[in-house]
């Protein structure tokens, strides 16, 4: 991809995704330059960093954020946990791009076509893992260019938090996490941190839980404490030491959402068998229905979706790391069932099987968030399936048609020009039709709960 543009820049695009789908000017209009709008005010200490109003916010970084992993689990969160929240996302990552947008042609001109033209609410910035490779010669650089993107974005309205750079994940001994160039990342990291306390914006570690968890697997047996860099078969959380795997990218979307002060509690109620009745619900409403004799029935209506995850093996893998446990941290949809007489019970949403409990777990309460069956997780997954596609158009429509630099041979073949243009206009359709999608696939439903007990 070549970074030097040879047609004009584009106006506001991202108008066109927005609830109400009206007409905007085409990005490959010249537009006049928007005044500055006011700082976004900073949210409570206590605060989820991502607001009711936030269309978009953006994910700016390097090759990791353009892997478009960590940041789809948080959007998937964010939908589901949210859904009147008014909120989208666009993922603004490049390869090997560092935090003086050394990949975008001119920081200046990169910044506004790539982010501000978006007029964002709110924006993440993880650069590092590439500007580190300059060791101490480019610290203050570093530092100089963040504190510029923080300025730069808040003068134009954005909330910022600066997320610290991941950590590699490498085989050499006596290294944090294997890899001797760590020590500078976490020196960049701690950079990071100082230019969050100077500009008064959220900072989020990354790098030190990251590295915990690595060793903390490896130590455990769950991932492999050597390995050839490029091993397929080797059990990590990175694909060749640097870009994380799905397991790897939900240890980075689970860590930066609870710093963000996410909220783990999707839903949760409580239910007296013996007495027919229900004791109490949160984020739901619940009404007791009259099934078959013995049995539990009840209609329960969620106020949020569980959190929807990518059925994958190295999530799996993760899940085994001792210390972390992403589930309860951030995805409890509880059920509670109290005065149950048999031994065990098989649990339907709509007819569908989902699992199979004893009284005694019921009874002390089970979290039903990473059941992989029945209409919620269907539903889920569709959504995550959605999400998907939808940031797949928006990178072919930002990255391979917006910026497609035209050979100088073609002499700006309005031809060609015409082509770029319905190209464009297709995109836009496609992911306006996928957000509309999205905004249906993140209402919950009501279902019916069914506990029939099991034959002995």
């Amino acid at each position: 991809m070549k970074n030097k543009l040879s047609f004009r820049f584009v106006a506001l695009l991202v108008a066109v995704v927005l609830s109400a789908f009206t007409a905007t000017p085409s990005q490959g209009q010249d537009a006049a330059p928007a005044p500055a709008a006011p700082p976004a005010p900073a949210a409570p200490a206590d605060t989820f960093f991502f607001q009711d109003g936030d269309t978009p916010a953006v994910f700016l970084g390097d090759s990791i954020t353009e892997q478009k992993l960590y940041t789809t689990l948080i959007e998937t969160y964010v939908l589901t946990r949210f859904p009147a929240m008014k909120i989208t996302f666009r993922n603004a990552g490049w390869g090997g791009d560092t935090a003086w947008l050394s990949k975008r042609g001119d920081f200046d001109a990169g910044l506004k076509r790539d982010v501000l033209d978006l007029k964002p609410k709110a924006v993440t910035i993880d650069f590092g893992m590439n500007d580190a490779r300059g060791g101490d010669a480019t610290f203050t650089k570093y530092l100089e260019y963040t504190t510029k993107l923080v300025k730069d974005l808040e003068k134009a309205g954005a909330r910022i938090a600066l997320i610290s750079p991941s950590p590699e994940e490498r085989y050499e001994p006596g290294a944090p996490a294997g890899s001797a160039y760590n020590v500078m990342l976490k020196k960049y990291a701690d950079g990071m941190k100082e230019v969050a306390d100077n500009e008064k914006v959220l900072y989020i570690d990354q790098y030190t839980p990251f590295v915990a968890l690595i060793e903390a697997g490896r130590k455990a047996g769950v991932l492999d404490a050597m390995a050839a860099p490029g091993d397929p078969n080797a059990v990590r959380l990175t694909n060749e030491g640097i870009h994380p795997n799905w397991g790897g990218h939900l240890i980075m979307a689970t860590i930066i959402l609870q710093a963000m002060h996410a909220p783990a509690d999707v839903s949760s109620v409580t239910v007296d068998a013996a007495g027919h009745s229900i004791i109490s619900s949160q984020g739901c409403t619940v009404e007791w229905q009259n099934g078959p004799e013995g049995q539990v029935q009840f209609k329960r209506t969620d106020e949020a979706l569980p959190w929807p995850l990518p059925t994958d093996p190295r999530i799996d893998t993760v899940l085994k790391i001792p210390g972390f446990d992403p589930i309860t941290a951030l995805d409890r949809y509880g059920l509670k069932v109290t005065g149950l007489k048999e031994v065990a019970y098989a649990l339907t949403i709509d007819n569908v099987p989902v699992g199979v409990y004893s009284s005694a777990d019921l009874a002390n309460g089970v979290n039903l968030a990473p059941v992989h069956q029945g209409p919620i997780y269907d539903q889920e997954q569709e959504l995550l399936k959605t999400v998907i596609a939808k940031n797949d158009a928006y990178f072919q429509r930002w990255r391979n048609v917006q910026l497609y630099d035209m050979p100088p041979w073609l002499g700006g073949n309005s031809t060609v020009e015409g082509i770029r243009t319905a190209e464009i206009t297709r995109l836009d359709t496609a992911i306006a039709d996928d957000e509309t999608s999205i905004e249906t696939l993140r209402q919950p439903g009501a279902h019916i709960f069914r506990l029939a007990p099991v034959p002995k």
